[in-house]
C-alpha cells in the first residue's frame, strides 16, 4: 500500500510537471498588439502607498510624461496611514487622499476612493505601486487593447533592480520567464491572466461585475479570482513593461513571500472548490487551470523538489521511488525550457548565465510556508528607489 501511495503522489507531481510545460508552450510566439484605437479613453490612475516618500516622486513624474491627453487622466495618490511626507510629495503633481483609518492593504485603501469617488462610466481604473517605473506609451497601449474589446488588462511586471542582489536577480529571473511561460501562454490560450496588484487597468463594468476591490493579504489574487467567475477574463499585455522594485534582502523577500503565501491559500480555500464547478458547469478548462495555480506550490520549487527525487533515486535505488531516468528527464526539461523561453524573450546573456541562482527562490519556499502561518495582517514591503 506504501508503495502504491508513493507512486500515485509521484505521477500527481509529474503530471503537474507535465501540465505547466505544455500549457507554457503557448507563450512561445511573439505576441501580437491590438491595433492602434482612437485614445479617447478615459483614466483614473491610482497609486496606493504607505510611507513612500522616498519613491513616489519618481513614479509621478513617469506619469507626467505619459504620451497621452492630460485631459484624458486624472491621477490619485491615497497617502494611507502615512507616517512620512508621502502627500506633501505626492500634492504637485496629483490628487491625494489622506485615509488615517480602516483596514491595511492595498485593496481596502483602493475600495475606500472609489467609495468615494466613483468611477465615471467608460472610465478606466490603472493601478500602480509607488516603486513603479512606468514607460510612456502605457496608457496609450493600455487604451488600445481595451478598445478591441478587453475588459481588464495586466501589464509586464518588470524588474527594476536585477542586479541589486543575488536575491533580486533570481527573483528577475522567475518573474521574466513566469511572463512568458504562464502569463502569455494564458492569453493565447484565452484563459485568465495573473493580476499583479499593479500594472493592472480595469474598466468600471468590469470592476462592478466582479464586486469591486476586495480587503486581504493578496487583493489582486481575489480580484482576479472574481473577475474570472463573473466571465471578465484578465489579458495579458506583453509589450508593456511597468518596472517593480524587488526585495535585495532576505528578511525583507521572506516577509513579503510570507503575506503572499498567506493570502493566495486564503483565496485558494474561498474559491479553488467554486472554480472548479464553475470550470465544469461551463466547460471552461481557464478556471480549472486558475484554480490549480492557486493550491500547486510554486514552479521553481517543484523542480527543485524534482532534483531532490532524482537524487534520491539515483543514491537509493527505492522502489517507492520513480526510476532516476523519469524524475532526471523531468528535472532537466524544468531547469532548461525556462532558459529558452528567457532568451526568446531577449534577455541578455549575463543574465542567463545567472539562471541556477533561481534556487535562492525554490529554497525560501518552506520557511516562508513555516512563516505565512503566522502571518494575519498586510505587510509593507519597503522601497528604496533602487533601479
Amino acid at each position: 500500500m506504501l508503495g502504491l501511495l508513493a507512486r500515485v503522489a509521484q505521477a500527481a507531481l509529474l503530471g503537474l510537471v507535465g501540465w505547466n510545460l505544455g500549457t507554457s508552450a503557448w507563450g512561445w510566439p511573439r505576441p501580437r498588439p491590438a491595433p492602434r484605437g482612437d485614445r479617447s479613453r478615459r483614466f483614473r490612475v491610482v497609486v496606493p502607498a504607505h510611507d513612500e516618500e522616498a519613491v513616489v516622486a519618481t513614479l509621478l513624474a513617469d506619469l507626467a510624461a505619459l504620451d497621452y491627453p492630460a485631459d484624458l487622466v486624472e491621477t490619485w495618490v491615497i497617502a494611507d496611514r502615512c507616517t512620512d511626507g508621502t502627500a506633501a510629495v505626492a500634492a504637485s503633481r496629483a490628487k491625494v487622499a489622506e485615509r488615517t483609518t480602516g483596514e491595511g492593504g492595498k485593496g481596502s485603501a483602493i475600495q475606500w476612493l472609489l467609495d468615494a469617488e466613483p468611477l465615471a462610466p467608460g472610465e478606466a481604473l490603472v493601478v500602480f505601486d509607488a516603486d513603479n517605473r512606468v514607460p510612456p506609451g502605457t496608457l496609450g497601449r493600455l487604451a488600445d487593447e481595451l478598445d478591441a474589446g478587453e475588459d481588464v488588462l495586466q501589464a509586464y511586471l518588470d524588474v527594476a533592480n536585477p542586479d541589486g542582489s543575488p536575491l533580486a536577480t533570481a527573483s528577475a529571473l522567475t518573474y521574466w520567464a513566469g511572463n512568458r511561460m504562464v502569463q502569455q501562454s494564458r492569453r493565447r490560450l484565452g484563459w485568465p491572466a495573473d493580476l499583479g496588484g499593479t500594472g493592472m487597468a480595469i474598466t468600471a463594468d468590469a470592476l462592478t461585475a466582479a464586486g469591486g476591490f476586495g480587503g486581504g493579504l493578496t487583493e489582486d489574487a481575489d480580484l482576479g479570482v472574481r473577475l474570472a467567475l463573473a466571465g471578465r477574463r484578465v489579458a495579458w499585455v506583453h509589450d508593456v513593461r511597468v518596472r517593480d522594485e524587488k526585495p535585495e534582502d532576505l528578511g525583507v523577500a521572506v516577509r513579503q513571500r510570507a503575506r503572499w503565501m498567506a493570502g493566495k491559500r486564503a483565496v485558494a480555500r474561498r474559491y479553488a472548490g467554486e472554480l472548479m464547478r464553475a470550470a465544469a458547469a461551463r466547460r471552461d478548462p481557464g478556471l480549472a487551470d486558475m484554480a490549480l495555480r492557486l493550491i500547486q506550490p510554486g514552479r521553481s520549487f517543484v523542480a527543485l523538489a524534482s532534483a531532490g527525487f532524482t537524487a534520491a533515486s539515483a543514491a537509493t535505488g527505492s522502489r517507492l521511488l520513480l526510476p532516476w531516468p523519469v524524475w532526471g528527464a523531468a528535472t532537466a526539461a524544468q531547469l532548461l525550457v525556462p532558459v529558452a523561453f528567457l532568451a526568446r524573450d531577449g534577455v541578455p546573456a549575463r543574465y542567463l548565465a545567472r539562471y541556477p541562482l533561481v534556487t535562492l527562490v525554490a529554497a525560501l519556499w518552506v520557511p516562508v510556508r513555516l512563516l505565512s502561518r503566522t502571518v494575519d495582517r498586510w505587510y509593507h514591503t519597503p522601497h528604496t528607489g533602487a533601479g
